[in-house]
Protein backbone atom coordinates (compact mmCIF):
# COMPACT_ATOMS: atom_id res chain seq x y z
CA UNK A 1 0.00 0.00 0.00
CA UNK A 2 1.37 3.41 -0.96
CA UNK A 3 1.67 5.79 1.97
CA UNK A 4 1.82 9.52 1.25
CA UNK A 5 3.21 12.23 3.52
CA UNK A 6 -0.20 13.12 4.97
CA UNK A 7 -0.89 9.50 5.83
CA UNK A 8 2.52 8.98 7.42
CA UNK A 9 2.21 12.06 9.62
CA UNK A 10 -1.28 11.11 10.77
CA UNK A 11 -0.37 7.50 11.51
CA UNK A 12 2.75 8.51 13.44
CA UNK A 13 0.77 11.11 15.36
CA UNK A 14 -1.88 8.56 16.24
CA UNK A 15 0.72 6.13 17.55
CA UNK A 16 2.29 8.73 19.81
CA UNK A 17 -1.09 9.99 20.97
CA UNK A 18 -1.93 6.51 22.18
CA UNK A 19 -3.95 5.25 19.26
CA UNK A 20 -6.34 8.16 18.89
CA UNK A 21 -8.76 7.43 16.05
CA UNK A 22 -8.43 9.61 12.96
CA UNK A 23 -12.20 10.08 12.71
CA UNK A 24 -12.79 11.08 16.34
CA UNK A 25 -16.30 12.17 17.34
CA UNK A 26 -17.05 15.87 17.22
CA UNK A 27 -16.30 17.68 20.44
CA UNK A 28 -18.80 20.13 21.86
CA UNK A 29 -18.55 23.77 20.90
CA UNK A 30 -16.28 25.83 23.12
CA UNK A 31 -17.76 28.64 25.16
CA UNK A 32 -18.03 31.79 23.06
CA UNK A 33 -16.33 35.00 24.10
CA UNK A 34 -18.35 38.19 23.80
CA UNK A 35 -16.24 39.52 20.93
CA UNK A 36 -15.99 36.27 18.93
CA UNK A 37 -16.75 36.87 15.26
CA UNK A 38 -17.58 34.54 12.41
CA UNK A 39 -19.14 34.06 8.97
CA UNK A 40 -22.42 32.35 8.09
CA UNK A 41 -23.05 31.04 4.58
CA UNK A 42 -26.55 30.30 3.24
CA UNK A 43 -26.41 28.52 -0.16
CA UNK A 44 -30.17 28.90 -0.62
CA UNK A 45 -29.50 32.62 -1.20
CA UNK A 46 -26.34 32.20 -3.30
CA UNK A 47 -26.64 33.02 -7.01
CA UNK A 48 -23.12 31.92 -7.94
CA UNK A 49 -21.98 35.38 -9.01
CA UNK A 50 -18.52 34.75 -7.51
CA UNK A 51 -18.33 38.29 -6.17
CA UNK A 52 -16.83 36.76 -3.03
CA UNK A 53 -14.06 35.12 -5.07
CA UNK A 54 -13.22 38.37 -6.85
CA UNK A 55 -13.33 40.39 -3.63
CA UNK A 56 -10.96 37.94 -1.92
CA UNK A 57 -8.46 38.08 -4.77
CA UNK A 58 -8.63 41.85 -5.08
CA UNK A 59 -8.19 42.61 -1.39
CA UNK A 60 -5.45 40.02 -0.81
CA UNK A 61 -3.74 40.75 -4.16
CA UNK A 62 -3.99 37.13 -5.27
CA UNK A 63 -3.33 36.28 -8.93
CA UNK A 64 -5.95 34.70 -11.16
CA UNK A 65 -5.37 31.09 -12.11
CA UNK A 66 -6.79 28.48 -14.45
CA UNK A 67 -8.15 25.00 -13.77
CA UNK A 68 -5.19 23.76 -15.79
CA UNK A 69 -1.77 25.10 -14.85
CA UNK A 70 -0.65 24.58 -18.43
CA UNK A 71 -3.54 26.58 -19.89
CA UNK A 72 -2.82 30.22 -20.68
CA UNK A 73 -5.50 32.91 -20.25
CA UNK A 74 -7.64 33.43 -23.34
CA UNK A 75 -7.92 36.87 -24.87
CA UNK A 76 -11.50 37.88 -25.68
CA UNK A 77 -12.26 41.39 -26.82
CA UNK A 78 -9.11 42.67 -25.17
CA UNK A 79 -10.01 41.09 -21.80
CA UNK A 80 -8.36 38.08 -20.21
CA UNK A 81 -10.66 35.20 -19.27
CA UNK A 82 -9.68 32.71 -16.57
CA UNK A 83 -11.35 29.41 -15.71
CA UNK A 84 -12.30 29.09 -12.06
CA UNK A 85 -10.02 26.67 -10.14
CA UNK A 86 -11.25 23.21 -9.21
CA UNK A 87 -10.34 23.65 -5.55
CA UNK A 88 -8.71 25.91 -3.00
CA UNK A 89 -5.06 26.67 -3.69
CA UNK A 90 -2.28 28.94 -2.45
CA UNK A 91 -3.69 31.64 -4.76
CA UNK A 92 -7.43 30.94 -4.33
CA UNK A 93 -8.73 31.27 -0.77
CA UNK A 94 -12.46 31.53 -1.53
CA UNK A 95 -14.19 29.35 -4.09
CA UNK A 96 -17.74 28.87 -5.39
CA UNK A 97 -18.54 25.40 -6.73
CA UNK A 98 -21.71 23.93 -8.21
CA UNK A 99 -23.01 20.71 -6.68
CA UNK A 100 -26.10 18.64 -6.06
CA UNK A 101 -27.21 17.58 -2.60
CA UNK A 102 -30.36 16.80 -0.69
CA UNK A 103 -33.79 18.18 -1.47
CA UNK A 104 -32.51 21.47 -2.85
CA UNK A 105 -30.91 19.81 -5.90
CA UNK A 106 -28.31 21.72 -7.88
CA UNK A 107 -26.98 24.75 -6.05
CA UNK A 108 -23.82 26.73 -5.44
CA UNK A 109 -21.61 26.31 -2.41
CA UNK A 110 -18.83 28.46 -1.01
CA UNK A 111 -15.56 26.96 0.24
CA UNK A 112 -12.96 28.75 2.36
CA UNK A 113 -11.13 28.37 5.68
CA UNK A 114 -13.45 27.16 8.45
CA UNK A 115 -11.54 28.98 11.22
CA UNK A 116 -11.91 26.08 13.66
CA UNK A 117 -11.90 26.91 17.36
CA UNK A 118 -9.76 23.82 17.98
CA UNK A 119 -7.63 24.24 14.87
CA UNK A 120 -5.26 21.40 13.94
CA UNK A 121 -3.20 23.78 11.78
CA UNK A 122 -2.50 26.01 14.78
CA UNK A 123 -1.77 23.01 16.98
CA UNK A 124 0.84 21.56 14.65
CA UNK A 125 2.50 24.82 13.50
CA UNK A 126 6.04 24.76 14.99
CA UNK A 127 6.82 28.45 14.44
CA UNK A 128 3.64 30.17 15.64
CA UNK A 129 2.89 31.49 12.16
CA UNK A 130 -0.70 30.26 12.53
CA UNK A 131 -2.42 31.43 15.69
CA UNK A 132 -5.85 32.14 17.13
CA UNK A 133 -6.96 35.76 17.22
CA UNK A 134 -8.78 36.71 20.46
CA UNK A 135 -11.94 37.06 18.36
CA UNK A 136 -11.85 33.41 17.35
CA UNK A 137 -10.63 33.33 13.76
CA UNK A 138 -7.35 31.70 12.66
CA UNK A 139 -4.81 34.41 11.90
CA UNK A 140 -1.53 34.06 10.05
CA UNK A 141 1.90 35.74 10.19
CA UNK A 142 3.80 34.87 6.98
CA UNK A 143 7.04 36.27 8.41
CA UNK A 144 7.10 33.41 10.93
CA UNK A 145 6.23 30.67 8.45
CA UNK A 146 9.10 28.25 7.77
CA UNK A 147 7.35 26.43 4.92
CA UNK A 148 7.28 23.05 6.71
CA UNK A 149 3.83 22.22 5.31
CA UNK A 150 2.54 20.48 8.43
CA UNK A 151 -0.62 22.63 8.38
CA UNK A 152 -1.40 21.38 4.87
CA UNK A 153 -1.19 17.77 6.07
CA UNK A 154 -3.29 18.00 9.24
CA UNK A 155 -6.13 20.37 8.26
CA UNK A 156 -9.23 18.13 7.95
CA UNK A 157 -10.71 20.53 5.39
CA UNK A 158 -7.65 20.71 3.09
CA UNK A 159 -7.49 24.50 3.34
CA UNK A 160 -3.82 25.58 3.69
CA UNK A 161 -1.54 25.15 0.69
CA UNK A 162 2.11 25.92 0.13
CA UNK A 163 3.06 28.76 -2.19
CA UNK A 164 6.49 28.04 -3.63
CA UNK A 165 6.90 31.40 -5.36
CA UNK A 166 5.78 33.21 -2.19
CA UNK A 167 3.73 35.97 -3.81
CA UNK A 168 1.90 36.53 -0.53
CA UNK A 169 4.81 37.17 1.82
CA UNK A 170 6.88 39.03 -0.76
CA UNK A 171 10.20 37.50 0.25
CA UNK A 172 12.72 35.65 -1.90
CA UNK A 173 11.33 33.73 -4.86
CA UNK A 174 11.39 29.98 -4.33
CA UNK A 175 10.90 30.03 -0.56
CA UNK A 176 7.82 28.03 0.41
CA UNK A 177 5.14 29.66 2.56
CA UNK A 178 1.73 28.53 3.71
CA UNK A 179 -1.25 30.39 2.25
CA UNK A 180 -4.88 30.45 3.38
CA UNK A 181 -7.83 32.70 4.16
CA UNK A 182 -6.99 34.96 7.11
CA UNK A 183 -10.53 36.28 7.73
CA UNK A 184 -9.16 39.49 6.20
CA UNK A 185 -7.34 40.01 9.48
CA UNK A 186 -5.83 43.30 8.30
CA UNK A 187 -9.31 44.71 7.76
CA UNK A 188 -10.43 43.55 11.20
CA UNK A 189 -7.32 44.80 13.00
CA UNK A 190 -7.48 48.22 11.34
CA UNK A 191 -11.22 48.72 11.79
CA UNK A 192 -11.93 48.65 8.05
CA UNK A 193 -14.92 46.31 8.30
CA UNK A 194 -15.22 42.57 7.96
CA UNK A 195 -13.98 39.94 5.51
CA UNK A 196 -14.09 41.22 1.94
CA UNK A 197 -16.06 38.18 0.72
CA UNK A 198 -18.96 38.86 3.09
CA UNK A 199 -18.79 42.62 2.58
CA UNK A 200 -19.04 42.19 -1.21
CA UNK A 201 -21.81 39.53 -1.35
CA UNK A 202 -24.78 41.26 -3.06
CA UNK A 203 -27.49 38.85 -1.85
CA UNK A 204 -26.55 38.24 1.78
CA UNK A 205 -25.53 34.62 1.25
CA UNK A 206 -22.31 35.39 3.15
CA UNK A 207 -22.69 37.49 6.28
CA UNK A 208 -20.28 38.19 9.09
CA UNK A 209 -20.68 39.44 12.63
CA UNK A 210 -20.71 38.29 16.24
CA UNK A 211 -20.51 34.51 16.41
CA UNK A 212 -23.35 34.26 18.93
CA UNK A 213 -25.64 36.30 16.65
CA UNK A 214 -24.73 34.13 13.67
CA UNK A 215 -25.50 30.96 15.61
CA UNK A 216 -28.96 32.26 16.41
CA UNK A 217 -29.51 33.47 12.85
CA UNK A 218 -28.34 30.15 11.40
CA UNK A 219 -30.61 28.14 13.69
CA UNK A 220 -33.60 30.35 12.87
CA UNK A 221 -32.87 30.10 9.14
CA UNK A 222 -32.74 26.30 9.35
CA UNK A 223 -36.12 26.29 11.15
CA UNK A 224 -37.58 28.54 8.42
CA UNK A 225 -36.25 26.33 5.62
CA UNK A 226 -37.60 23.20 7.28
CA UNK A 227 -40.99 24.85 7.67
CA UNK A 228 -40.88 25.48 3.90
CA UNK A 229 -40.47 21.75 3.27
CA UNK A 230 -36.66 21.45 3.17
CA UNK A 231 -36.48 18.93 6.00
CA UNK A 232 -32.80 18.11 5.36
CA UNK A 233 -31.65 21.67 6.12
CA UNK A 234 -29.04 21.74 8.88
CA UNK A 235 -26.42 24.07 10.33
CA UNK A 236 -22.91 22.72 9.81
CA UNK A 237 -20.17 23.85 12.15
CA UNK A 238 -21.70 24.52 15.56
CA UNK A 239 -20.15 21.41 17.13
CA UNK A 240 -17.33 20.67 14.68
CA UNK A 241 -13.69 21.10 15.83
CA UNK A 242 -14.78 23.02 18.91
CA UNK A 243 -17.07 25.16 16.78
CA UNK A 244 -16.37 26.66 13.36
CA UNK A 245 -16.17 30.41 12.94
CA UNK A 246 -17.21 29.81 9.32
CA UNK A 247 -20.56 28.01 9.45
CA UNK A 248 -22.71 26.80 6.57
CA UNK A 249 -26.29 25.74 6.03
CA UNK A 250 -26.36 22.41 4.19
CA UNK A 251 -29.14 20.33 2.62
CA UNK A 252 -27.90 16.77 2.99
CA UNK A 253 -24.99 14.88 4.49
CA UNK A 254 -21.68 16.76 4.95
CA UNK A 255 -20.00 14.26 2.63
CA UNK A 256 -22.17 15.48 -0.23
CA UNK A 257 -20.40 18.81 0.16
CA UNK A 258 -16.96 17.21 0.56
CA UNK A 259 -17.06 18.20 4.23
CA UNK A 260 -16.03 15.78 6.99
CA UNK A 261 -18.83 14.78 9.34
CA UNK A 262 -16.31 13.93 12.06
CA UNK A 263 -13.06 15.77 11.32
CA UNK A 264 -9.79 14.26 12.47
CA UNK A 265 -9.16 14.94 16.13
CA UNK A 266 -6.57 17.68 16.83
CA UNK A 267 -5.20 15.20 19.39
CA UNK A 268 -3.47 13.51 16.46
CA UNK A 269 -1.72 16.77 15.58
CA UNK A 270 -0.89 17.41 19.24
CA UNK A 271 0.58 13.94 19.66
CA UNK A 272 2.72 14.31 16.56
CA UNK A 273 3.90 17.81 17.52
CA UNK A 274 4.78 16.69 21.05
CA UNK A 275 6.73 13.76 19.63
CA UNK A 276 8.54 16.03 17.21
CA UNK A 277 9.41 18.43 20.04
CA UNK A 278 10.64 15.57 22.23
CA UNK A 279 12.67 14.08 19.38
CA UNK A 280 14.25 17.47 18.68
CA UNK A 281 15.28 17.85 22.30
CA UNK A 282 16.66 14.30 22.31
CA UNK A 283 18.71 14.94 19.16
CA UNK A 284 20.02 18.19 20.61
CA UNK A 285 20.93 16.41 23.84
CA UNK A 286 22.74 13.63 22.03
CA UNK A 287 24.60 16.14 19.88
CA UNK A 288 25.64 18.09 22.98
CA UNK A 289 26.87 14.92 24.71
CA UNK A 290 28.77 14.00 21.56
CA UNK A 291 30.49 17.39 21.51
CA UNK A 292 31.40 17.13 25.20
CA UNK A 293 32.65 13.58 24.72
CA UNK A 294 34.73 14.57 21.71
CA UNK A 295 36.24 17.44 23.72
CA UNK A 296 37.40 15.18 26.56
CA UNK A 297 38.68 12.49 24.15
CA UNK A 298 40.70 15.05 22.17
CA UNK A 299 41.99 16.64 25.39
CA UNK A 300 43.19 13.25 26.66
CA UNK A 301 44.88 12.56 23.33
CA UNK A 302 46.73 15.89 23.53
CA UNK A 303 47.97 15.09 27.04
CA UNK A 304 49.15 11.66 25.91
CA UNK A 305 51.15 13.27 23.13
CA UNK A 306 52.71 15.73 25.58
CA UNK A 307 53.78 12.86 27.91
CA UNK A 308 55.39 10.97 25.07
Amino acid sequence: MKLDRRGFLKISGMAVAGGVAVAAPNVGAAALAENDVGILYDPSKCVGCRACQMACKQWNKLPAESTNAQTMPVEAGGNKIYDTPLGLTAQTWTLIKLGKAGQIGWHFFNYQCMHCTDAACVTVCPSGALFKDPRGFTAYDPEKCIGCGYCTQFCPFGVPHLSTDNRIAGTLTGRAKAAKCTFCQDRIWNGLGGPSCAERCPVGALVWGKQADLLRAGTQRVDTLRAQGLSTAALYGENVAGGLHRMSIIFGEPGQYYLPENPASPAVARGWKDAFHWAGQAVFGLAFLGIVGAFFVSRRAIRMEEVE
